[in-house]
């Protein structure tokens, strides 16, 4: 079992910072999961019993890394998975704000296993400068692998892009500050609608003229609760925290979002850089 990637280019050494600094938005531990193509990033939700994805990241080896040596389990399993504290590898990562020629990340033993980054920054006055950091790692055993399978859902009764993110995360903030869930919901004319609803007000923003990729027609049944007029629409009550923790959290810039609904089931939020990223955030409808 072997691991080591080394990344060289500026924006790629950016992009890769900003997703680690995302990833810690939305949970203290993550599992990485290191093939030959890919390497994943895996947040599930923090509850008892089966394991349920909340974030799902992907990163194609091509687009980040320079150089990549691995070597998986065994022959016939040729991946690695192992958990580490998030918080402690973004801020690792921190340091690559500043001008920086290289980063390498590698699996270790130093007392106990490690994913190990070492920076090496861009020489001034001195010759060379290399920060390393020791991230305490958990090698997670082939038995417990599909606790962390990609999720998959063909079943989305809409899917629909989304708006301006940095607009849509002022109004859902000022919304948690006033209700615990958010129903999303969106109709086959390309509106999206957030709205609260609690004992004393309803507030609902509509985003209209977006573009629908998809609408299950005729299995959705007539509803009124998130429209004012009579028309097909889908919707779903999630956890409002998670919403915004996603819109928080986002820190990559140039990326398409799509926003995937299963009627009164699940939000899927979807944020991809072709070529380079896929961020999938699974929120499941909140049970009363």
């Amino acid at each position: 079992m072997k691991f080591r990637a080394l990344i060289t280019e500026v924006p790629a050494m950016r992009d890769f910072m900003n997703i680690a600094l995302s990833l810690s938005k939305f949970s203290k531990e993550c599992v990485m999961r290191i093939t030959a193509r890919r390497v994943y990033f895996i947040i599930s939700e923090e509850e008892s019993g089966p394991r349920r994805p909340l974030v799902w990241c992907e990163l194609p080896v091509n687009f980040y890394f320079k150089e990549y040596n691995f070597v998986g389990v065994t022959e016939q399993h040729n991946e690695i998975y192992i958990e580490f504290s998030t918080v402690l590898f973004a801020r690792s990562l921190g340091i690559l704000k500043q001008d920086v020629k290289s980063f390498k990340i590698k699996l270790t033993n130093k007392d106990s296993p490690c994913l190990t980054v070492e920076i090496e920054l861009t020489a001034r006055e001195i010759a060379s400068r290399e920060v390393v950091h020791d991230i305490p790692i958990e090698v997670i055993s082939r038995k417990h692998w599909s606790d962390y399978e990609e999720p998959r859902f063909n079943d989305f009764h809409v899917s629909i892009q989304m708006p301006n993110l940095k607009a849509l995360k002022n109004i859902v903030e000022h919304m948690r500050n006033m209700s615990h869930s958010l129903t999303v919901c969106a109709d086959k004319n390309g509106r999206l609608t957030l709205k609260i609803k609690t004992n004393v007000v309803t507030l609902s923003a509509h985003f209209p003229d977006l573009s629908v990729e998809s609408f299950a027609v005729g299995q959705i049944p007539v509803l009124t609760d998130c429209e004012e007029e009579l028309q097909q629409s889908v919707h779903s009550t999630v956890d409002i925290k998670k919403f915004v923790m996603f819109l928080s959290g986002l820190q990559i810039n140039n990326c398409r979002t799509v926003c995937s609904i299963v009627h009164e089931k699940m939000v899927k939020l979807h944020v991809e850089q072709p070529g380079a990223l896929t961020i999938q955030v699974f929120l499941t409808e909140l049970t009363v």
